[in-house]
């Protein structure tokens, strides 16, 4: 977005405060756009001022990224609550970077905001991390 570069590349202080809200979640709601609107707006150059149509434009691109990012949640949760009952692989690094791999019938999903967790075997897994569904003759990819 260009609201985050221009407010990067007037102010460091205000990089660091716009970083650190866009990482902490995964899409940017209405009140972090009037912060960095009032922000950009505090340190904009009186000689070329923004056009109220460009944070016009900004907002309704932000709308749409969090309407895609609402979606693709819901998507991924339908995918996750399809899999209980089924058999499920996974591949996961422990916190020793060994790569863990496992199979079971998938027992239950919980979301836990934007992220959705698979219990497979009695092993929580991230869906992300499922690397194949069923048996070998009927192996389907989940992501």
């Amino acid at each position: 977005m260009s609201t985050t570069s221009s407010v990067t590349s007037t102010t460091s202080t205000s990089s660091t405060s716009s970083t650190s809200s866009s990482s902490s979640t995964t899409s940017l709601d209405f009140d972090e756009f009037i912060q960095i609107l009032a922000t950009e707006l505090k340190y904009q150059d009186p000689d070329d001022p923004v056009s109220g149509t460009e944070y016009v434009s900004q907002l309704a691109q932000i709308s749409s990224l969090s309407a895609l990012s609402d979606i693709s949640t819901s998507v991924t949760n339908a995918s996750a609550f399809s899999l209980i009952g089924q058999t499920a692989t996974y591949s996961t690094t422990d916190t020793s970077g060994n790569t863990v791999t496992g199979t079971g019938t998938v027992l239950s999903v919980t979301v836990s905001g934007s992220n959705t967790y698979v219990n497979v075997g009695g092993t929580t897994v991230d869906y992300s991390d499922i690397t194949k569904v069923g048996s070998d003759s009927t192996t389907t990819s989940s992501s």
